[in-house]
């Protein structure tokens, strides 16, 4: 991506307001506003402080929405990508200057044919319009020609990486012939059993060198030579210096272990976590960091290429303490990292050469004489303020003595950014720096003054630039609530809509590609696979869990929500259920003993004393009444009459007693029916409290009407 500044004749957006810079007048920007026809002045603190909020974005270039057609190379297959890195491999002498104009034809002519001359202008003119790697993506991936069918690739392929594994790699020599005549031999091999109409074609030589640079990994084929590097190394010395004339020409970026032991949220822990540091080789003015408690690998390093490129225009709002302005940003001509394991998948210098990084470089093993800024630079930290709080471990045992880092941590890692903000720009950069005779700040400040054509460039976008940084990246499905990242959903309506399209092209359940910034999590972006760009989706319950989103919120305060949740879950005994589960079986085993005696005596049930003595026993809980005597007070008298199929309960009241003729003998009848019927003795019982297992409770017609 070629770099955008506020210069004249430069075009952007302030919410849907097109504005066309005119002039600079020094820290002002005259610019004309097409909308209303106008001239504004603003000042150039202001406009950088709206591209970080993402409110001004520059106008893209022509060339770009020609050539470029895809947002993060990523997002390509490895077939894809591997051939635009190719293309840039074959472009790189001619970009750097290693062959002159006047030399491109006798450069294209030792490729031996690799690539044609038609092609390699056209990819030439693509990266002089965009200096963009995603300019020279093929628009039309695969072969022109006819393809070979999947056998002759494999035994192709075989034969290849069988001289890649046993020669190329162990660094003995070989030839394109050697190659060739392991195809060959291969495929007669393959042919002796198969019949005519079935045996596999020879490819060319050209193919099987084609085919030979697309599978061949540079850096294996390098990796045996770097001996020869440390023996002159050690019988030579370090030699002189790289000399620089401008800031950003070249930024050296490195990592270390934190000489200081901090305490670790997730689990309360007293470790040392690691600072990813970037420095200006030219004034060595700190550029940018992070800080992380894991290892550092190659998404680390794009997130502090990130806070390099940004404008630290956040600082006053943030960090109040903070004295001084720290003015250093933009896109580095060239980055130097150290040569270690998490370059080894290329994806760093992918993300550099796609925001307009020039170079790359990769310093070799045990060279590190080749990035001595940086080292110097970790030096001066501990000296100046890490070394001098509480919980340093210092840079070695003589040193430290006897004192106890772990007990005596008690800085957090949000206290340490807050310090290393004071720290780097307080101290390091405004103090004097006896090597070079002058402050970090003032150096800066001087250079861009005296290189009048230098200006500090940075993305189209804020957008644009995370999405190839974000080292944060998850597959996930998108559901009725948007995406989740670590237990925290994010929702949009452009998101909800690419759910609906998805299921209707029946693809319901496919994952999407998430990518979100480490350092701020109120935001994550989804790639859109139907129409290849990205949607923005914003948090929706960190309110709710008590987070603060006025400020950036880190991914490590999502992960600690996530382990406070888990130890309160962890808190309560699973095995609670299980009891409570035995417990319900017992009672559904007894209940089923009962059903089945009383399905089994259903016939026998028509004494109304087994009635009573039912409802006795399983409703009331009450003991068996005994035989009452005819002159007992009784408080209350009902009588129950549980019918036969027992799916209702018939409740009938004894009816009052009323004065009757001595004819009818009313005192004798009742005494009779007293002896026949069973009566219950207990007291305040209600109807209601009787339990009803689905049967539904009549009363008398008499008590009705």
């Amino acid at each position: 991506m070629a770099g955008y500044s506020f210069s004249p004749g430069s075009r952007f957006l302030i919410r849907d307001n097109e504005y066309l810079i005119r002039k600079e007048i020094q820290q002002d920007v005259e610019l004309d506003n097409l909308n209303y026809k106008q001239i504004e002045l603003w000042k150039k603190d202001e406009l950088l402080k709206l591209w970080w909020e993402g409110t001004l974005v520059f106008r893209e270039k022509e060339a770009e929405i020609e050539y470029i057609r895809i947002l993060n190379i990523n997002d390509l297959n490895e077939k894809s990508k591997n051939e635009a890195i190719r293309r840039y491999k074959i472009l790189e002498p001619v970009i750097k200057g290693e062959v002159l104009p006047s030399e491109v034809k006798d450069y294209i002519n030792s490729l031996n044919g690799e690539v044609k001359k038609s092609a390699f202008y056209e990819w030439k003119k693509r990266w002089e319009c965009t200096e963009d790697i995603r300019a020279l993506v093929a628009f039309k991936s695969g072969p022109k020609g006819p393809k070979i069918s999947p056998e002759v690739q494999d035994v192709l392929d075989g034969a290849i990486n069988h001289y890649l594994e046993n020669y190329v790699y162990e660094g003995l020599k070989y030839t394109i012939e050697d190659i060739y005549s392991e195809f060959i031999l291969r495929i007669d091999e393959e042919n002796q059993y198969r019949e005519s109409l079935e045996k596999l074609n020879y490819v060319s030589r050209s193919k099987v060198r084609r085919r030979f640079m697309e599978l061949v990994d540079i850096y294996k084929v390098d990796l045996p030579k770097t001996g020869r590097v440390l023996a002159q190394l050690k019988r030579d010395g370090v030699k002189e210096e790289v000399v620089t004339t401008r800031p950003l020409q070249r930024v050296e970026i490195d990592w270390t272990p934190v000489d200081l032991m901090m305490i670790d949220p997730a689990d309360l822990k007293p470790k040392r976590p690691n600072l990813i540091y970037a420095v200006d080789k030219f004034s060595g003015m700190p550029m940018g960091f992070f800080v992380t408690f894991k290892p550092v690998d190659s998404m680390a390093l794009k997130q502090c290429l990130i806070h390099v490129i940004m404008p630290k225009t956040y600082l006053k709002e943030l960090y109040p303490l903070v004295d001084n302005e720290w003015i250093a940003h933009g896109i580095p001509h060239t980055i130097v990292v150290d040569n270690a394991s998490v370059n080894d998948s290329y994806e760093f210098e992918e993300a550099c050469l796609q925001l307009g990084v020039n170079e790359v470089q990769f310093c070799k093993i045990d060279a590190g004489h080749q990035k001595g800024t940086i080292e110097r630079a970790f030096r001066r930290l501990n000296t100046m303020f890490i070394h001098s709080q509480k919980g340093t471990t210092f840079s070695n045992f003589i040193e430290k003595g006897r004192y106890d880092s772990q007990k005596n941590a008690c800085i957090t890692i949000q206290g340490f950014i807050y310090m290393a903000h004071l720290g780097m720009v307080d101290i390091v950069a405004n103090s004097y720096d006896k090597r070079r005779g002058n402050s970090p700040q003032n150096l800066w400040s001087q250079g861009i003054k005296d290189n009048k054509r230098l200006t500090l460039q940075i993305p189209r976008s804020i957008q644009s630039m995370k999405i190839i940084l974000m080292g944060g990246s998850e597959l996930r499905i998108i559901q009725q609530q948007g995406v989740v990242i670590q237990n925290e959903y994010y929702y949009s309506p452009e998101l909800m809509e690419l759910k609906n399209l998805l299921e209707k092209y029946k693809r319901k359940n496919e994952k999407v590609r998430i990518r979100f910034d480490l350092c701020d999590m109120r935001m994550v972006f989804v790639f859109d696979p139907i129409n290849k760009k990205y949607i923005a989706a914003e948090f929706t319950g960190l309110k709710r869990k008590k987070i603060n989103v006025d400020l950036p919120v880190p991914y490590m305060a999502l992960e600690l929500d996530i382990q406070k949740r888990n130890e309160v879950r962890n808190s309560f005994n699973p095995s609670n259920r299980a009891k409570t589960k035995r417990k319900m079986t017992f009672i559904r085993e007894q209940d089923q003993n009962k059903v089945k005696k009383w399905m089994k005596n259903k016939g026998e049930m028509n004494s109304l004393e087994q009635k009573v003595n039912f409802l006795s026993e399983a409703v009331l809980n009450q003991p068996k009444e005994k035989k009452m005597n005819n002159n007992a007070v009784i408080t209350t008298e009902t009588y129950i009459d549980v019918p036969k199929e027992n799916d209702e309960i018939k409740i009938i009241k004894e009816d009052k007693k009323v004065k009757q003729s001595k004819e009818n003998n009313p005192k004798d009848k009742a005494q009779v029916d007293r002896g026949e019927m069973w009566f219950m003795e207990y007291e305040d019982t209600d109807i209601e409290d009787l339990p009803s297992w689905n049967a539904s409770m009549k009363k008398d017609r008499k008590e009705l009407q």
